[in-house]
């Protein structure tokens, strides 16, 4: 009988024994496995944000050159209305002196 209680708890002990190298094994493996996973994210996380940055910088670039343009079309649009109302204050003059009118208004 003694050398059955000696198996049985032989036995247990191995059973226990393995049990907790099998759980430090998956303890070591999950944590490097979840390493591996943050490290990913971490990299995975950055490569959006260099993303989002560089686009965010294209369409920047994009606004400037669009504001530019309007500039542009908003400084030759208040060039040709300043040179009509010069015509116009010009003519009521004429017209008030009794002056000739000369060329006539371009629309």
């Amino acid at each position: 009988m003694e050398s059955e209680e000696r198996r049985g708890s032989g036995f247990a002990a191995g059973l226990v024994l393995g049990a907790i190298l099998g759980a430090g094994v998956a303890v070591l493996l999950t944590s490097k496995m979840n390493e591996e996973m943050r490290e990913r994210l971490r990299e995975r996380g950055t490569e959006m944000g260099q993303r989002a940055r560089q686009r965010a910088e294209e369409m920047a670039s994009q606004a400037r050159a669009k504001a530019e343009e309007f500039r542009g079309r908003a400084r030759e649009t208040v060039e040709d209305l300043r040179d009509k109302a010069e015509e116009i204050l010009r003519r009521g003059r004429d017209d008030i002196l009794g002056r000739e009118e000369t060329s006539p208004l371009d629309d």
